[in-house]
This record gives C-alpha cells, structure tokens and sequence, in this order.
C-alpha cells in the first residue's frame, strides 16, 4: 500500500463525518509540555495522550518535551518520557510529519501545564482545563489519569472552532461528578493498582481499546477476556489508541492486538477470544456464578446487547459514538438500573433461549455508519475508564448513569437519568437467578444493598 492509498484510507471514516473540517495542513499543532508539569504523573499522562491523540488527526505535529524518567505507575518503566511520546506520535501513520521542535510562527500551540504562550491544556487529579487564562487546578501529586487525559481530549475537540475564534473557550470539567466547575469535595483518592477482578472487554474495537488503555496507566490488577472476531484496518487505527500502522498492515486481529498490550503493560492473566460473544455461549451462558466482575460492552454488532442481557450480566459499562457530534457513557447495575436493552436506539430482537440457536442480527448498517471522530473515541473510553476506576474505588456508583460528551457545547459534558423502557427483558427477568448470577461478582454490592 503506498502513501496516498494509506492516507486516504486512514482519513476515510473522519472525511465522512458530517460538518466536520480537517485542521488545515498549513497550520502545525506545537505541544510544548511544561518542565515542572512533565516531571508529574499527571502531566505525563496529558504528553502521552496528547501524542496518541494527536498523531491521529489529519495535521501536522510536533512536541517540545524534555528528557525525563517515566514515572510509576505508568508502564513504560525505564524508558525516557520524549522516546515514549515521539514512538506514540508516529504510531498511526508512518507517511506523517511528526517532529520534535521549538515552536514556529504559524504553529498553533497548546500548552501542557498550568499556563504558557497558547493554549493551556491541564489537568490533575479529578479536575480538567483547557483555555487561554491560566490553569486554576491546584497541581496534586495523585496518581490520577483521568482530569489530564480529559483536558487533552477536550482540547483536541476544540480546536476547529479555536482556528476560528483564534482562541480555545475556557472549560473546567470535574470528571469525578461530570459536571462543569472545579472538583467535587468529596472526589475519591486515586490509588495506584486498585484491583477489578475479572474484566471482560466484549468488543475490543476503538471504545472498548481506548478503555483498556486508559485504565493500564493506573492499574494491571485483572483478569483480562476480549472477545472479538475483527481484524484492524487501516480505517481503525485513527481512533484507538492501541492500535498501530503495522497491526492494520498485518491484519492482526483485535483480540491480539490488545492482548498483546496488556501483556507488555503487565496484565498478568489475559484471555483472548477470536470469536464473537454468540459464537462461544458456553463461555458466556455457561459461566461460573459471579464472574465476571465487569463487562465492558462495546460491542454492537450481531445482536450482542439482547445476547449480553440473556446471561443475566454483572456491573456493565462502557461509551458509544455516534454521527452526533456526542460521545455517551453508560452504567448499568443489574437489578437497579435500567439495562443495556432500555438505551434508546438499542436493539429489541426477541431473546433465543440460548445465544447461538438464533440467526446473528446486525445493529450496524454498514460503513457509513461506522464513522467517529479521534477524540470522540477517546472520550469514550476514557469515561469508561473513569467510571470502572470510581467504582472500584468507592464501591458505589457516583453520579447518573448516562453522560453525554458533547465538544460543541459550553459546557462539554452533562449528565442525565437513563429510566428503564417499558416491556423490557430487565423488568421480566428472574430477580433471584440474577442474584444468583451475581451474588460472588466484585460489586455486586451496588445492586444486592438497594434492589428494586
């Protein structure tokens, strides 16, 4: 495949996007990172996201960062944060022009730090900004990914109407509460390898990759099992930040792609399926009760959500994208909430008695639906990774159970109430098999201690 058959390739599914514009090519993003913020944790997060991020957008880009030790608990452990950030910049599209640079005249600059000569992008512990002013997040030294990797992605979603307005609007998110202002009081300490038990990802495409990457910045403490069929191509690799050039050239498959990352990163028990969720029910319909702990559920494809909610499912969480302009968070605590079948939108195909004796059911229409944005697929997965880390944290759930991403908003993010739909399989469903079901699950506490 030569240069302009790559790129037009990588590019195809942002192109389709509706009202979206390319960053122009004449206009370099400059990434300066902050000395005093890239000696934290959280301000080698923002360079590493920026990096994974922004070498996947259809621009120009180079990075001005100082040589420093990787910092624990990220997983590069040994290696030099400037090689970590300019080997995950020129990962998604070797044919891009990447580069490490003083800035120039016509770049347009971020700032990763509390405030410099452009836009200010900063984030630690729970908190998020970007803006023209300075920072006004206290900088903490919380081993906390989520308020640096939010401003960076937040960041990236504004600047089209930045090249417009000559200026990035100021944004303050809390991302423990999902709300727009400083950090909630009572935001929960992040710690360092805080244990998931079994972590299922059912579908490990751009969301569900994204999640898992996000969440192996802060902790290797599960029980890994991908299920997925697909292959990455070269149309993938824009919005996940695991996947690379080389894995869409070869092929690779979804499941060893991720795998093989968690592996690297320190995961120590990992269980790949190349296979689709209906084609392997006695894996799933014939589980030991109480796993697994949680699902990611990022999957859409052959009728997986009725199939998911036919085993009676733990905790679930996981994002979506969609044509717009939004990137949505769920939750879904068995028993309490609504469940993954009362999304609006979702599919309502009856449930087979078991996930296999039922032909497969697309819920995707093809390519033309298989359209997001870079940032929207990272917003996505690093909300999930957010929530699941909340969670684990605190054992209970923090804030509603739907959140919206929503870049051209003031605001950003809000937050609403899924409700249970009428006539759903979670109003009929057995309460005691799904206790059952769930009983030994890691949090299951969350539906046991308040049912309905």
């Amino acid at each position: 495949m030569n240069q302009q058959e790559y790129r037009q390739r990588l590019l195809d599914r942002e192109k389709r996007y509706p009202k979206w514009e390319p960053l122009p090519a004449d206009r370099p993003v400059h990434i300066h990172v902050d000395s005093g913020y890239a000696a934290t944790y959280a301000g080698q997060v923002a360079a590493i996201t920026a990096a994974s991020l922004f070498g996947r957008m259809s621009t120009p880009v180079s990075m001005e960062v100082d040589s420093m030790p990787i910092l624990a608990p990220l997983p590069w452990d040994g290696e030099k944060l400037d090689e970590v950030v300019m080997r995950t910049l020129q990962a998604a599209n070797p044919y891009g022009c990447y580069e490490q640079r003083s800035p120039q005249t016509d770049d347009l600059r971020l700032v990763l730090g509390r405030n410099g000569n452009g836009h200010v992008v900063h984030g630690s512990g729970w908190g998020s900004y970007c803006g023209r002013e300075p920072s006004p997040i206290p900088q903490s030294d919380e081993l906390n990914p989520f308020g640096a990797a939010f401003a960076v992605v937040a960041a990236a979603s504004r600047l089209p109407r930045a090249l417009q307005a000559a200026t990035i609007e100021p944004t303050l998110v809390d991302t423990y509460t999902w709300r727009a202002g400083p950090v909630s009081s009572g935001a929960v300490t992040v710690s360092p390898h805080f244990d998931l038990g079994e972590l299922w990802c059912i579908g490990v495409g751009s969301v569900g990759s994204c999640a898992l990457f996000f969440l192996g910045l802060v902790t290797r403490a599960f029980h890994a099992v991908l299920v997925d069929r697909d292959v990455v191509k070269v149309e993938n690799v824009t919005r996940s930040a695991l996947f690379t050039s080389q894995d869409a050239l070869n092929k690779e498959l979804k499941v060893d792609v991720a795998g093989r990352w968690l592996n690297e990163v320190g995961v120590q028990q990992i269980e790949p399926h190349r296979a689709w969720l209906d084609e392997i029910p006695e894996r799933w319909l014939g589980r030991e009760s109480g796993t697994p702990d949680i699902l990611i559920s990022a999957a859409n494809e052959r009728n997986v959500r009725p199939c998911i909610e036919q085993g009676f499912p733990p905790l679930q969480v996981y994002g979506t994208t969609g044509r717009n302009w939004q990137s949505t968070l769920f939750r879904h605590i068995p028993l309490k909430d609504a469940c993954s079948l009362c999304v609006p939108g979702a599919e309502t195909v009856p449930l087979p008695a078991l996930c296999a004796t039922a032909p497969p059911v697309s819920t995707e229409s093809g390519d033309e639906d298989d359209v997001a944005l870079p940032f929207l697929s990272y917003a996505a997965g690093l909300m999930t990774a957010a929530e699941i880390a909340k969670v684990s944290l605190t054992d209970k759930a923090v804030g509603r159970n739907r959140v919206f991403f929503e870049p051209r908003t003031p605001n950003l993010v809000r937050s609403v109430t899924l409700n249970r739909k009428a006539g759903c399989v979670c109003e009929r469903r057995d309460a005691a098999v799904h206790e059952g079901a769930i009983q030994d699950s890691r949090f299951a506490s969350l539906s046991l201690n308040n049912p309905k």
